[in-house]
């Protein structure tokens, strides 16, 4: 390509100054297609009789490929193929421009060869490329088909799939925020409009990298979304080969809680217990907010979609178990100890007084924790006040009620001497490395610990 200078006092581009040339500066006929050169430079040759001729260009990227714009103005893409043992050459039309982009062209080429190397008809390949589907119409297959019926995910997972996909496929974001990240990089994002088989992993790269400006771990979980998506498309004969594999490296590293806050003390732990019971003394109004804190802190589940959702008809009494239809790793159940289980029991008899009589055929009835006011569910949604009411008295560090959570993974590996199946299956975490990270906090604490002995062996005199 020549060397221009843009200014106002050089000529203006031509097609001709992006021509690429040879070590030997003369002319290959060849130029690096982009959509913004075909729809600002391709333009209509004029004679001298001021008549509009065809033009013609070819692509350096992808041998065959070529642009033309007819003498009436519109532009297209075509294949032009040399069958072997044939004196002429075969033209094969692609698509129109723009509705057909410089990408999707190059991605049928190379279909077109390797279906002509496999002895296939240049035209059925065409035919076939065009009822393609797009990512879009694929993710509304799979949540049409799986998403919504399938046992296996929770409520609220199917909540937040749709609304990642809506976001950041569909691109029709509501959050103001949301919108201005879907402005600036719509260029990357924007692959829900193209057919799933021509987008390819540097596709998927950009777009990761377009999302993650929202933030990294909502980036890494919309990747999640479609590896389940492209997967699902390869067992349906959609696509040939799931190419949305991302390694370790290529996704954002994710900031874990305990690298930013150290879960809470056992003298904290017992400080906030204590806590729990004075809230209740001091204001009955809160007592099943109290005790749902107290359930979480004892059995270490999520708080808001495993503890504070619980019906009665999940307590096993006999076999000592609260059984878990539906969690975030799938079907789960936890056992009673004699903590949790004195929870349950002033819950039972909370229950018995609040909803005597006819009352215990009301739908609050049958929760845990019912709501005291009314909402949208008959259970309670957010302790956040009243677990601020329970850090205050307590007097400790105010964190978010989901450390509570980290905290008895710390406390149970240390209790259990490392057994992570176990501390696994109680706290329904789906995999034993997700436990292994609160293996490695304790071994850090205590490296810690043994920092301070050394520094105090290390400062003391005869």
């Amino acid at each position: 390509m020549k060397d221009s200078k843009i200014g106002h006092n050089n000529p203006p581009l031509t097609l001709e100054d992006f021509i690429i040339t040879d070590k030997d500066d003369k002319t290959t006929g060849r130029v690096k297609f982009t959509n913004t050169l075909l729809k600002k430079y391709l333009i209509r040759k004029v004679n001298a009789k001021s008549e509009y001729s065809e033009r013609i260009i070819n692509d350096s990227e992808k041998i065959g490929l070529k642009a033309k714009i007819s003498p009436g103005g519109s532009k297209s893409l075509f294949f032009q193929h040399l069958p072997k043992g044939k004196k002429f050459p075969v033209k094969y039309m692609l698509g129109k421009f723009p509705e057909m982009g410089v990408d999707a062209a190059r991605s049928l080429v190379e279909s077109l060869k390797t279906g002509i190397a496999l002895g296939q008809d240049p035209k059925s390949v065409i035919a076939a490329r065009m009822k393609a589907k797009t990512l879009q119409q694929v993710v509304d297959s799979w949540r049409e088909n799986v998403l919504h019926k399938s046992a296996r995910f929770a409520t609220s997972t199917i909540k937040d799939t749709e609304q990642r996909l809506k976001n950041w496929v569909a691109l029709s974001a509501v959050h103001p925020k949301t919108n201005g990240v879907i402005f600036k990089f719509k260029k990357d994002l924007d692959i829900g409009s193209m057919k799933m088989i021509e987008i390819n992993k540097d596709h998927l790269i950009a777009w990761h990298a377009a999302v993650s400006a929202a933030g990294p771990s909502q980036a890494n979980r919309t990747v999640d979304d479609l590896k389940v998506i492209f997967k699902w498309a390869v067992e349906r004969d959609i696509l040939k080969e799931n190419i949305c594999k991302f390694t370790r490296r290529e996704l954002n590293e994710e900031s874990n809680r305990l690298n930013d806050t150290d879960p809470y003390t056992k003298v904290e732990w017992r400080l906030l217990r204590k806590a729990v019971l004075k809230v209740i003394k001091k204001n009955p109004r809160l007592f099943t907010a109290s005790m749902g804190i107290l359930l979480s802190m004892i059995c270490g589940r999520r708080y808001k979609s495993e503890v504070l959702s619980l019906k009665w008809t999940q307590v096993d009494w006999d076999a000592n178990k609260v059984r878990l239809p539906k969690t975030k790793t799938g079907k789960s159940e936890f056992s009673l100890n004699r903590l949790s289980r004195w929870v349950l029991t002033r819950l039972w008899k909370y229950r018995n007084a609040k909803y005597k009589g006819q009352k215990l055929k009301s739908t609050k009835a049958g929760y845990l924790f019912p709501s005291i006011r009314k909402a949208k569910k008959p259970y309670i949604q957010n302790v956040r006040k009243t677990w601020e009411k329970i850090c205050n008295i307590a007097g400790v560090r105010c964190e978010v009620v989901y450390l509570l959570r980290h905290t008895w993974g710390c406390f149970a590996l240390e209790a259990t001497n490392g057994n992570f199946a176990a501390v696994k299956d109680e706290g329904g975490w789906k995999t034993v490395e997700m436990v292994m990270v609160y293996s490695k906090y304790n071994k850090m604490k205590l490296a810690k610990q043994s920092q301070v002995i050394g520094n105090f062996l290390a400062a003391a005199t005869a």
